[in-house]
């Protein structure tokens, strides 16, 4: 970019998305209105900031303004040896533009442009393993990978992007490379998708890229056995080119090719599986397996361990590493797998693998990864929050309670519209970065030795830590934390607490070799789960945990220790839990403490609930009844229309409740309705049905001095007095649900008297007098004190308008619309009125019970005996082009036609919808 004192920087070319903002520039041909792009991350060489430019395709050259000056907090300063620019803290400024893509690339340690001293002999050893000496290497033993389609997939054919000149001549040799090797051959096919000229940063090459997204959308996904399975966008490195691809599949992957002005545009297409396809990792990495199958069987002195491309050969000593070395490297030729000497790393106690350093049963982050997350700006957008909690998450396992600590962003990553950056996101954000610069180093974990996991949950959130003994200690292996589902988390904590250890056990099983894992919880959940509480977990939940924490032999619970790592709180008293789960969970199961489900030895009432619901003649009867212990039935009562059995239970049950206030009553009932501590929701996480009736029934139980409501299997044969009483009970809702259901009657008495006269003096109250005062239009009459508008309608105090309202209201049970019309009409005024009648309106139970609700369509129509025998039209607004009626194209008959044609067809309006016309065929006379 060029210095030139302008007030915005500016670019000439348009390099990503554009926004909507727009601004006027003046110059030297007129005023012109130019865009400018979103925020980009900028790194300024000390540190990114994000900036938005000003795009002129005009300007000659980019431009470097003030604004990113200031940014940049650029001082000139002039010496006799003379002029310098600096930062802000006097050092030289350098920046370096680079696409966002390959960003990481600034921190990632420069490949060595030259083979190591170590690594050249065995290149002069083994030099069929070494794309360096080797070339491009071909699977010998592989068959043509086949790429398989989805059932509905189609050719797409992608328009090719513009490319430079530069560009075009940067990717031609790479281009002519391939097409030498017999990597690219020229074909014909109805598929194309663009290629990508990239620059490569640092210098001026070029390399190719091919966009495989849309061919990707109709490949046949397989099950991929590596993370991150595919990159959209990925570079031609010939490491998955060595797998052919077979004849039928090779068109799929064609692009354009031209290598210069006036030559013909041609297809090119791979013979070889390309980079940029979502299955080529998972298809090399499985071929790469199996013809390694054999070496491992004869080398078990050493481990080879693979992720796709990458591999790592670790031994015990140096020469069986060495020896180890050769072999693999002098099978990889023989196979026709090439290696980079530029990236080996042999015979070393200290490697980066997969962006970790390991030396000496240990890994840590490397300096370039924590840098790179470092330089992250703060999210302006969801995406970007999204974007940030992927990079960091790949770090988790260093993180003590991640998913506690980035819990703010997790909520700020949805898209939401009036999305905002809030201080927690903020605190999280910068809590998430320091404890990256804070990381300690891992063991690795070693598969000879049981494991330990210390877990604990707090607010929903379980947080472990898998250990190993080490002598005396016992190193950190791994951090976890997991976020618990929402039913999960609605439980008390001695459950809670299950569900964390149950997700955490099966995080670790992915580090400890199917090793012993001994489990050390503050709760004894073992206890728990072999006496399973019924109430709260499902069937299929209670299940997977007892499969995965009781049923496996190498899961074996522990007693708290004196100090829980995930918790760092000291337990002096190990061999005695802090408290009892049972006794909790018992009183968590009760909507009172003194509630129980034994019958009361001094009870003053017995009674037996219960509701019926059954369909006669094509319609729901229900009924609910309440019985006491001879038999005689105390309240039976005819439900509405639809009421279902367990609401009808529920409704019988809090009649009981209701009725018996204030006495010690045992209540024998066969529904089992607890939901309060789960936040009024199901196993399965939805809301509960009945939700108003089961509120009603916790509050009806307080109301009691002391209440007992046991549970009865339904429908018994026995003599015993729970049978009896549950049989007389369900007979009396029988016979209640079947007479026919009146509906309450709303009952109108006799009005109020009347109002009176207004007082002589208004009495406002300050609300009163502050809402007058906002509005000028009101004026006071100084001869009696009230206060009136431009429409001489006299302003109430609001007690007294509400006051009338509510009289006018019991006399007449307007609605809404017509009370405020009456108020209007009569000239009467007060502060907020329509909220006053909305409320009063919404507090009439009459008005409620008998609002009518919208009747729903039966959805049949009638079809007529034949066809054509009977037409609806639906209203519709026609083009107004010619007299055709849209629907069916029928014109309208002129008045000529009218005369010599009878008319056969009769329009008449339609039965229930006025905007429709019914046309019904008739016998001509």
């Amino acid at each position: 970019m060029v210095d030139t004192g302008a007030q915005h920087s500016v670019l000439n070319k348009k390099l990503g998305p554009m926004s909507k903002k727009t601004s006027l520039v003046q110059g030297a041909t007129g005023t012109k209105r130019y865009c400018w792009t979103t925020e980009r991350k900028v790194n300024l060489g000390t540190h990114q900031v994000s900036h938005s430019f000003l795009v002129i395709p005009e300007c000659p050259a980019p431009l470097l303004g003030r604004d990113l000056l200031t940014k940049v907090n650029a001082q000139i300063h002039f010496d006799p040896g003379g002029m310098s620019v600096t930062d802000g803290l006097g050092q030289p400024i350098h920046v370096l533009s680079l696409a966002l893509r390959d960003e990481y690339r600034l921190f990632v340690p420069k490949p060595s442009e030259t083979i190591a001293l170590d690594v050249q002999p065995w290149v002069h050893k083994y030099p069929l393993a070494w794309a360096e000496t080797a070339g491009m290497g071909l699977a010998k033993q592989r068959h043509p990978v086949v790429i398989e389609l989805k059932a509905e997939a189609v050719p797409v054919r992608v328009k090719q992007y513009p490319k430079s000149q530069e560009a075009r001549r940067g990717i031609t040799p790479h281009i002519r490379r391939l097409m030498d090797a017999g990597i690219l051959r020229r074909c014909q096919s109805p598929w194309n998708t663009p290629l990508l000229p990239v620059k490569k940063p640092g210098g001026t090459d070029y390399r190719p890229v091919q966009d495989l997204r849309e061919v990707n959308k109709r490949v046949s996904d397989i099950h991929p056995t590596v993370p991150n399975p595919y990159t959209l966008l990925s570079s031609l490195l010939p490491e998955y080119t060595c797998l052919p691809l077979a004849a039928q599949s090779q068109e799929i992957f064609a692009f354009e090719w031209t290598e210069g002005e006036g030559q013909p545009v041609v297809q090119l297409t791979w013979t070889r599986l390309p980079q940029g396809f979502k299955n080529s990792p998972t298809l090399f990495n499985e071929a790469l397996s199996e013809d390694l199958c054999e070496y491992r069987a004869c080398h078990p002195e050493v481990i080879l361990l693979q992720y796709v491309d990458d591999l790592m050969l670790a031994g015990t000593t140096e020469e069986a590493c060495s020896r180890a070395t050769g072999d693999l490297l002098q099978t990889l030729g023989i196979l026709g797998y090439r290696a980079s000497a530029k990236k080996a790393q042999i015979t070393r106690q200290e490697v980066t693998y997969l962006g970790y350093k390991i030396r000496q049963g240990q890994r840590w982050l490397t300096q370039a990864m924590k840098e790179t997350i470092l330089q992250i700006p703060e999210p302006k957008t969801p995406r970007q929050v999204r974007e940030f909690l992927g990079t960091v998450g790949y770090c988790r396992l260093w993180i003590m309670g991640f998913t506690e600590k980035a819990r703010p962003l997790y909520e700020g990553s949805k898209e939401t519209p009036n999305w905002t950056w809030t201080e927690p996101m903020k605190k999280a954000f910068q809590t998430l970065r320091q404890a990256l610069l804070e990381a300690p180093a891992l063991a690795l974990p070693n598969p000879n030795k049981p494991f330990q996991l210390f877990v604990d949950e707090k607010q929903g959130i379980g947080k472990g830590v898998l250990t190993q003994q080490w002598g005396p200690w016992k190193r950190p292996v791994a951090y976890l934390s997991k976020r618990l589902d929402p039913v999960a988390a609605g439980w008390p904590p001695c459950l809670r607490i299950i569900a964390a250890t149950a997700l955490l056990v099966r995080d670790a099983d992915k580090l400890t070799y199917g090793q012993q894992l001994l489990v050390y919880t503050p709760h004894a959940i073992e206890g728990v789960l072999k006496q399973p509480p019924g109430k709260w977990i499902s069937n299929a939940r209670l299940t997977h945990y007892q499969a995965l924490l009781l049923d496996a032999p190498r899961v074996r619970f522990q007693t708290p220790c004196f100090l829980n790592p995930a918790t760092l709180l000291p337990n002096p008293e190990k061999d005695r839990p802090l408290h009892d789960c049972n006794e909790i969970l018992a009183e968590a199961l009760a909507a009172r403490k003194d509630l129980t489900d034994v019958p009361l030895s001094n009870s003053e009432l017995v009674w037996f609930t219960d509701g019926s619901s059954y369909v006669k003649d094509g319609q729901r009867k229900a009924g609910a009844a309440i019985v006491d212990d001879s038999g005689q039935t105390i309240r039976a009562e005819t439900l509405p229309p639809n009421t279902s059995v367990q609401k009808a239970e529920l409704i019988a049950l809090i009649q009981a409740l209701e009725q018996a206030k204030g006495k010690r009553v045992t209540i024998y009932t066969d529904s089992r309705p607890i939901y309060q501590e789960r936040g009024f929701r199901t196993a399965e996480g939805k809301e509960v049905k009945n939700l108003p009736e089961i509120r009603r029934l916790l509050e009806a139980v307080q109301l009691l001095r002391a209440v007992a409501i046991v549970h009865v299997p339904g429908h018994q044969k026995g003599e015993d007095l729970e049978a009896r009483g549950n049989r007389a009970a369900n007979a009396a809702a029988r016979k209640a649900a079947s007479r026919d259901y009146a509906a309450p009657i709303l009952a109108v008495g006799l009005p109020p008297p009347g109002m009176g006269t207004l007082p002589p003096v208004p009495d406002y109250s300050l609300p009163d007098l502050a809402w007058i005062n906002k509005d000028a239009t009101l004026q006071k009459d100084d001869q009696d004190g009230w206060y009136r508008d431009q429409n001489n309608n006299l302003i109430l105090p609001a007690t007294l308008g509400r006051h009338l309202c509510e009289h006018l209201h019991t006399t007449t049970h307007l609605g809404e619309k017509k009370t405020l019309t009456l108020l209007q009409t009569a000239c009467l005024r007060f502060p907020r009125q329509n909220a006053a009648v909305r409320e009063i309106i919404q507090a009439c139970e009459a008005c409620q019970l008998m609002r009518a609700e919208k009747k729903q369509h039966s959805g049949m129509r009638y079809r007529g005996e034949e066809p054509g025998q009977h037409w609806e039209i639906d209203f519709t607004e026609v083009d107004r082009i010619g007299p055709w009626v849209h629907c069916n194209h029928v014109r309208q008959a002129t008045p000529e036609e009218q005369e010599k044609a009878r008319a056969k067809w009769k329009a008449s309006p339609h039965p229930s919808n006025p905007l429709k016309l019914k046309l019904a065929r008739r016998e001509a006379s």
